[in-house]
């Protein structure tokens, strides 16, 4: 990987951190936690581009991608004390097959059906990628979090 590679990927993750932070604040989480939800959308697409670069498949970068950022949610979980789902959701915003979709609806609206098929298809794999990599590490138990002592608790 070249190093302008690099820094395209960083600039491209500055954006997915801007848009996950714009969707927290959306949404309404706690302003405490902005920077966090941000960070974690910047994590994942940093991490699907990079896997990208290497392995060419964009199933398997969203798998990983989705892996790192529900370790990092439920990572900040446990030692920020709140919701992991107030840093996943933000955090896979980025990586949701949305042109997949859109893709599908114009090949099927133009009566192209083995574009139809192949647009769907792809839209599916990429869900799925985000669901297993997700069960992943949900699965896990919480203590497994547990790396560093927390950080201090949260005022009441």
């Amino acid at each position: 990987m070249t190093d302008i590679t690099l820094k395209m990927i960083v600039f491209q993750a500055a954006f997915s951190f801007v848009g996950s932070w714009g969707y927290s604040i959306i949404c309404n989480a706690p302003r405490r936690e902005l920077l966090y939800s941000g960070i974690n959308g910047f994590l994942s697409w940093f991490v699907y581009m990079l896997v990208l670069s290497y392995t060419e498949s964009a199933t398997t970068a969203t798998l990983i991608a989705t892996m790192a950022i529900t370790a990092t949610a439920r990572f900040l979980s446990y030692h920020r004390q709140e919701p992991s789902i107030l840093y996943q959701i933000p955090g896979v915003l980025s990586l949701v097959p949305g042109a997949a979709v859109y893709n599908t609806m114009q090949a099927a609206i133009k009566g192209n059906i083995l574009s139809t098929y192949s647009n769907a298809l792809t839209g599916f794999k990429l869900s799925g990628a985000i669901a297993i990599g997700s069960l992943i590490i949900l699965v896990l138990p919480y203590k497994a979090f547990e790396i560093f002592p927390r950080f201090g608790k949260k005022k009441q």
